[in-house]
């Protein structure tokens, strides 16, 4: 009887430790999994995160870091004219209600932020729409870019954004004041020679005709 009960004892506290043993695998099992698994999911956030930024920047996300950079660029930039005395050169444009509504829509598309930025300068908002116009009409004078319509002038590859594109093709209403100055650019001409084609944030060709605010207008 002494021996069976010795010989229990023994099978119990062999039993325990084998308890104890598979308690401590199945806790270290578990902290493992949640080590794994929380890094699984720290890497889907991380990449979740980088796939927004990317697809920020595609779609012209307009909390994108580019987008905010223009936004500040041109709210510290002073509106300044560096020409005194314009020239007038002659538009072969024909004078259509279909002419005279793209040009109006694509100067305000690429001009129109001044309406909010210079409010208080009206002038300047109208210089800078007769500018952006007058470099339309130059490129179609000269065939810039094999521009034959202003259309071609507009979908010309490179040259105009897909932002501006996109706002002309919505064909929002514009303020009375653009569809005056596209009035005046057709039957009164551009703005500058013929060599002034380009529109941009930064200084191009052979010299700047014009500076307002964020916008170079110059001559090939």
């Amino acid at each position: 009887m002494k021996t069976k009960t010795v010989a229990l004892n023994i099978w119990r506290a062999i039993r325990k430790k084998e308890a104890i043993a598979v308690s401590v695998v199945l806790a270290v099992s578990a902290i493992f999994s949640s080590i794994v698994v929380g890094a699984n999911y720290r890497e889907k956030k991380v990449s979740f995160s980088q796939t927004d930024f990317e697809e920020s920047l595609i779609f012209g996300n307009e909390n994108s870091v580019a987008t905010s950079t223009l936004t500040k660029k041109a709210e510290v930039l002073p509106a300044i004219s560096t020409v005194k005395d314009d020239i007038f050169t002659p538009t072969n444009v024909a004078y259509t209600m279909e002419n005279r509504e793209l040009l109006a829509q694509m100067m305000y598309a690429e001009e129109g932020v001044f309406f909010s930025w210079a409010k208080d300068d009206p002038a300047t908002i109208e210089r800078v729409h007769k500018l952006a116009g007058s470099v339309i009409l130059h490129r179609l004078n000269t065939h810039f870019s094999g521009a034959q319509t202003l259309a071609d002038v507009l979908y010309a590859p490179g040259q105009y954004d897909y932002r501006t594109i996109q706002k002309v093709e919505a064909g929002n209403p514009l303020p009375a004041q653009v569809y005056v100055w596209a009035d005046e650019l057709l039957t009164e001409g551009a703005l500058g020679p013929d060599t002034l084609v380009f529109q941009a944030e930064f200084p191009q060709g052979k010299e700047v005709y014009d500076h307002i605010g964020n916008q170079y207008f110059c001559c090939r």
